[in-house]
This record gives C-alpha cells, structure tokens and sequence, in this order.
C-alpha cells in the first residue's frame, strides 16, 4: 500500500501532433480544481431555497526551470514558451514570436502519481502497481510567466485551464486510480 505520493510525478504535454514529457523541468504542480458553487435564495417562508451555480474552470499551474523556450517535435521539453506562442519550430536555433498569439492551442495534460516502472503519465500500470492519474483534455495555456532572482535563478509558471466539460456536455477532465488490485489502461 502506498502511504502517500512524494518527490516525482509523470506529466505528458499533448498539443494534438506530439505527446511530450515535461515533468523533467518542472519543480511544482498545482492543480486548482473549479469550484462548484452553491446559493441560496430567501423564500417568503423565511426558508432558503437552494441554487446551483455552474461547475467553474480547473487550473492547473506548475512551476519549473525552463533551459530553452521548447521544440515543437521533442519528447521531452526544455521550456514552454513555444507552446504558449503556438509556435512550430523544431530545429535549433528554436524561435517563436509573439504575432501567432491570435492562435491558441489546444492540449491535453496528463498528470500520474505512480509506484510502478511507467515511463509516462499516460502509460497502462499493471495488476500489482498503485497510480493516481488526472487527464484534463480540451486545456488552453493561459499565462507563462518566468521570472529570475540572484538566489533562484530563472524559473517560470505555466498556467493551464481545462472547462469542466466541453459545449456538448461531455467532460473534459478524467480521474483515475488503482489501488495495486487490478491493472490501469494506458490512455
């Protein structure tokens, strides 16, 4: 039985044509799920009658230490800002400007919390192994952020949001776990 999740986490970064690992320049990950709000309304009876508000957006923030600014085709990354220009570039030197932020790319992120040999956050873990997983798919990278200080050096917030579901009412955000007793699918 696993007691908790310490020290590693496996993160896959999908932009529709390459499914990357960033979890290797990443130190932090928060993951601000959408609140689900509730109100209330007086009635004449001096009771409260119950509203339900909309399920709000997750956001999902990690912080790291990015080397580079990214490349469109590699599997493991060494920064985001290409991605959140939705840039293209794949050969050094890799550049990005910021006139294509008119367009906005749609990713998927994938976060596994796991005692088993996956590779990847969207790896199968197999009958025996314990994993936590959250998928979050139709996300939009909404602010990248790096900042440098003579004690920390230069690292940046990645800020992602995910709708709880898309416009047909189909979810956007997937949790999964396994407990050692039966096997997880890869995704």
């Amino acid at each position: 039985m696993v007691e908790g999740w310490e020290e590693t986490c496996l993160i896959n970064l999908n932009d529709g044509t390459t499914d990357c690992s960033i979890a290797p320049i990443m130190t932090s990950v928060n993951i601000n799920q959408g609140g689900r709000p509730v109100d209330s309304i007086p009635t004449l009876s001096g009771g409260r009658a119950l509203v339900f508000k909309p399920e709000e957006d997750t956001e999902i923030e990690f912080e790291g230490i990015p080397v580079g600014i990214g490349d469109k085709d590699a599997t493991s990354q060494d920064g985001l800002d290409l991605f959140f220009h939705s840039g293209t570039s794949s050969a050094a030197p890799f550049e990005v400007t910021s006139a294509l932020e008119a367009t906005r790319t749609v990713f998927t992120l994938t976060i596994m919390w796991t005692d088993s040999s996956a590779t990847s956050a969207t790896s199968a873990v197999p009958s025996g192994g314990f994993a936590l997983r959250y998928n979050f798919t139709n996300c939009y990278m909404t602010n990248c952020q790096p900042s440098f200080t003579l004690d920390g050096g230069l690292v940046s917030k990645y800020t992602f949001k995910c709708a709880p579901r898309n416009k047909a009412g189909t979810a956007n955000i997937t949790k999964s776990s396994t407990d050692g007793s039966a096997s997880m699918n890869s995704i």
